[in-house]
């Protein structure tokens, strides 16, 4: 399965431990750019990633520009990934959406698919690169979107934990107005904010913008029944894992085998 599209990290994947390193799931926006800042802080690496659903997700060229800005303004303390996300998210939720959209009534399957496909990537590239920490810039502010919310935000986290990595949300009590602050104080672009949001500088999902349009135009939040959706992150967990056992597998790289040295080289380091 070769669905890493564009890598500017050096030669083949090492699933050795290494615990001064962190991967970030990487748009380039606001809040992503924000945590790269954040993590470089306190990691000798941080590994970007950025992922294309193939479903109206154009601009993908602007992440890769947002990468480049963070190495000017910060050294080449960072990777950047472009990988498919495609057929997991085929997987996950397109060849389902009618019945799971049935079950629930709400367009927020489309989202919460595409973020949890991304996560099953995630999980896969750390344990294959042997990353102990996955984050990403989920923030307090935007939390109107279901796969930015404390529910799923917790549900992830489980998630990543019971394949033995650390997930978290650096900046997700930091103030947006602080995060363009602390952009534009290190000489990285904001792009234009229009209603809180910035523009031109990371891709456009369209499909999320339209769903979302109401707040967009009309401080008008998208109500989420949480049950519903625990209901529907719950029920594609299982299936999620073994995405990540058979991404593994392609790669020569045994699920069971990985987490058993993972766990064994945390103890001794």
């Amino acid at each position: 399965m070769d669905d890493v599209l564009d890598a500017s990290h050096p030669g083949p994947a090492d699933s050795t431990l290494k615990p001064d390193e962190v991967a970030l799931m990487f748009s380039g926006g606001l809040d992503s750019t924000a945590t790269a800042l954040s993590l470089c802080k306190t990691h000798a690496r941080v590994h970007l990633v950025t992922y294309r659903n193939g479903y109206g997700h154009p601009k993908l060229d602007r992440a890769r520009a947002r990468y480049e800005d963070l190495v000017r303004a910060q050294g080449p303390r960072f990777t950047f990934t472009l990988i498919s996300t495609r057929p997991l998210f085929e997987e996950l939720l397109v060849r389902s959406v009618a019945d799971d959209y049935r079950t629930v009534r709400s367009g927020f399957v489309w989202c919460l698919g595409c973020k949890l496909a991304m996560h099953t990537r995630s999980a896969w590239f750390c344990l294959e690169n042997g990353l102990p920490r996955m984050a990403d810039g989920a923030n307090g502010e935007t939390d109107e979107m279901v796969e930015q919310s404390l529910l799923s935000l917790s549900l992830i986290r489980f998630f990543y934990e019971d394949l033995g990595i650390e997930y978290g949300a650096p900046i997700y009590d930091a103030t947006r107005a602080q995060s363009r602050a602390d952009l534009r104080r290190r000489g990285v672009r904001t792009g234009l904010t229009v209603l809180g949001r910035q523009l031109g500088v990371q891709p456009t999902c369209i499909a999320g913008e339209l769903y979302y349009l109401p707040y967009l135009l009309l401080n008008k939040p998208v109500k989420h029944d949480e049950g519903k959706v625990a209901a529907f992150f719950e029920g594609k967990v299982p299936r999620a894992r073994e995405l990540v056992r058979e991404g593994l597998a392609s790669r020569g790289l045994d699920l069971d085998a990985l987490l058993e040295a993972r766990a064994a080289m945390a103890a001794t380091g």
